[in-house]
Formats: structure tokens, sequence, C-alpha cells
């Protein structure tokens, strides 16, 4: 392994792989993470036992495919697609191509390089049979987070953020915030990950911090194939997320809330709580440990899988954007701007790509590929009402030339700095 180098993908991979291997997961858990078939994860498994962690990169890393269709190929195709056969579904026009113009392409390479361009038409839904979902069998396989908007102390509305296990049913970890927002569920990912592991599912609705809701229409122009800050995150730490399309489909994990309206609001009133601290530290101390009712697991044996000992889980679970510095040595995000200082081995970074993280406690960090975490100091500015800044369409300049695994800043993104 002397000379190779390794990526977080791959650190990522190997943690997902091994924990299959040592039992932890299984294979159709550690697939659906990795975003593989159980067969592919079967031989990347052999090749691991094998090679050791070299194991895990493909035999063709660095080399392009042998068959890969080519630039001015692609280009052809989709020039004469979008010119000719924009009312054909995939299949005709993979027939039609062959027949008409003599190029032979099949329909699933079509798709590809077609459905980003809006090709193809409306997919067609045909109606499901439904059925009771059979609980997980083992603590940390499935995980619920979900907001539950209610007047839980006081006179006011706030809504509580709460994990809670699928195989037992019992709740994990809580807060309670204004509303459910994109900081409040890290913090409360955060809080768990460190206790517990990394689960291997987490069972979502489809709010907008979780998942891209827009669909089209007037927003097109913003990109909204892009994954989320909290996708892009689940994603490096190799969590497989899943949406459900109704409150009835996550039908456990409401009536979790529905147990919690009814007990955890009369046990605050009883105890005289009425500020969200106060609430929050009620809740996991002295509410959730005296839960009784969860279930036992199907299987003792827990899911949870440990993150690699190098990372650092507040530079995942925050909001990330790609910049490149100024000629002054700042970067910018949403009108904060952020002062680079020199270091030990480079006095400057000017035009550097770097990585901006805002915590979940309102520090910035910035981080380069080679120095790692620099020395920064933002610059006091002065904010709008609310403490919220709007991302303006030239601040993504650089965000919008990131890798498909960087996390990038669209027009009309929010960052909550309070």
């Amino acid at each position: 392994m002397r000379g190779v180098t390794f990526t977080m993908e791959d650190m990522k991979r190997y943690s997902v792989v091994k924990a299959v291997m040592e039992g932890r997961m299984t294979n159709g858990e550690g697939a659906a993470a990795l975003g593989l078939s159980a067969r592919q994860l079967k031989r990347i498994k052999k090749k691991v036992r094998r090679k050791g962690m070299a194991g895990i990169r493909h035999g063709n890393c660095g080399r392009p495919p042998a068959h890969a269709f080519t630039g001015t190929f692609k280009r052809r195709v989709i020039r004469i697609a979008l010119r000719r056969y924009t009312d054909f579904n995939f299949s005709h026009l993979s027939e039609m191509l062959e027949e008409e113009e003599q190029i032979r392409v099949n329909r699933e390479t079509l798709r590809l390089m077609l459905r980003p361009l809006g090709f193809g038409g409306k997919v067609r839904r045909h109606a499901r049979h439904r059925k009771r979902r059979k609980r997980s069998a083992r603590m940390g396989q499935m995980l619920f987070l979900d907001g539950s908007p209610h007047r839980w102390f006081g006179n006011r509305d706030s809504t509580l953020v709460l994990c809670t296990d699928d195989a037992t049913g019992k709740p994990l970890y809580g807060v309670f915030r204004d509303e459910e927002d994109l900081d409040g569920c890290f913090a409360v990912c955060e809080e768990v990950f460190t206790r517990y592991g990394l689960p291997a599912t987490l069972y979502l609705d489809r709010a907008s911090q979780f998942t891209t809701t827009r669909r089209g229409g007037l927003h097109v122009h913003q990109s909204d194939g892009q994954p989320t800050q909290f996708e892009r995150a689940m994603g490096e730490l190799a969590v497989r997320l899943i949406f459900a399309d109704s409150p009835q489909a996550r039908g456990r994990a409401e009536r979790i809330n529905q147990t919690f309206q009814d007990r955890l609001v009369a046990e605050l009133r009883l105890r005289g709580v009425t500020t969200a601290d106060g609430a929050t530290l009620y809740l996991n101390k002295v509410f959730i440990p005296r839960y009784r009712f969860g279930v036992a697991p199907e299987d003792d044996k827990p899911a949870w899988r440990r993150p690699a000992p190098d990372i650092d889980l507040r530079h995942i679970l925050c909001r990330k954007v790609v910049r490149t510095v100024n000629k002054d040595n700042t970067v910018s995000v949403g009108g904060q701007i952020i002062q680079i200082l020199p270091t030990r081995t480079r006095l400057s970074f000017v035009k550097a790509k770097v990585t901006v993280n805002l915590w979940l406690d309102g520090s910035w960090h910035v981080l380069h590929i080679d120095h790692g975490e620099l020395p920064c100091k933002p610059i006091p500015t002065a904010r709008p009402a609310g403490g919220h800044v709007t991302l303006k369409a030239g601040d993504q300049r650089e965000s919008a030339r990131r890798e498909v695994t960087d996390s990038h800043c669209k027009k009309g993104d929010i960052f909550m700095l309070q």
C-alpha cells in the first residue's frame, strides 16, 4: 500500500465493509449505505480479505473505462436527440437511433445522458399494494428523525426534534427549537452519533432541511437536483436516507410524538419548566431514561457503526461551502467576511480553493486540502434583523464549479447565523 493515497470516500467505504465483515451490518445494509448491490459488496469483501484496505479500490482506478463513449460522441447523440426525437421515450429512441442514424446506444445510457436535460417525459407511477412494515431487527439499523410542533411548555408553540430507534421504539435524544430546522437536526444527530454510533438508515419526512421539495416551475434555475446540506453530510458518513411520502408511512414515529405530547407536556407543567433549555435538559436526563414503552430488539447485536477515528463530526454535521480566497486573503459567505491568517508553512492563500464550515456553535472554520484547517478570524459585519443572511448569486461562482461530492450553496440558500 506504499504510495497509495486513500480519499475520504475510500475511508467511508472501508469503514462500512469492515462493519459488514465484523457482523455489525448485514450485506444488504452495507450495500444500501454505499449505493452498491449485495453482489458488489461481497466481491469487495473478498478483495479486502485478500489485499487489506487496498482492496476497496477498483482495479481500473485512475484509468478511463475502455468502453466509455467519448465526449464528442455524447454531444452528437444529445444534439440529434434534442433536434429530432424530443417526444420519444428512451427505448423507442434507442431503436430509432440505430435504424435512422446508425448510432447504437442502449436505453439506459441514453437515460443517463438525457434525463438531466429534461428529456424523457413523465414517469408513470403504478398503484402498489401496501402492507405493515416489520420492525428493524437490531438497534441502530433504522432511526426516525422528526420534528413535532406543539405547545410543549409555557404559552407559545415550539418544536421537539426527536430521534427514535425503530427496532426498540425507544427515543434516543431530542432538543426543543423554535421550529424544525437544519441546526436542530444536526445537533440531535451529533449527540446520537457520538453516544451510540452511526446508524445504517435514517427514515425521514420530506421537510426542506432534509431534501429538495421544489419540482420545476419558477424555481428550476436553482439547481434543485443538488443535495441539501443534510444529504451531503449523511453521504459523507455513509448513512442511507429513506424519505416517506406521507405521515402514515412513518406511523411509529408519529405515535411516539403523540405519546410525548400527552405525557411530556404534563410533566413539564408539573415541574414548572418554561424554557427550551430547561425542557431539553428534563427530556434527556429524566423523561427519556424513564420511558417504558419500548420493546426488546429481535436481535441483541446492535447495528451501530463507529465513525473513523480521524473524523470530526463537527466538520461534517455543519453548513459547508467551497470558496476561492480573495486577493486580501479573505473569503465571503452570505455576507460574512472571514480573514485567513498566515501559517508557518504558507503566508498567503490567494486564489486557493478552500472549504468553509459553519459549526453549530456559530464558529467559522476554513480548511485547505493540503494544509488542513487554517487559522481564521471572522470580521464583524452588520447583519439583517433576525440573524438571517441571504446568499447572493455572485457568491456561487466558485461553488458551481465544485466536485460532485463537495457541498455548494445556491442562489436563495439561507444561512442561520444565530
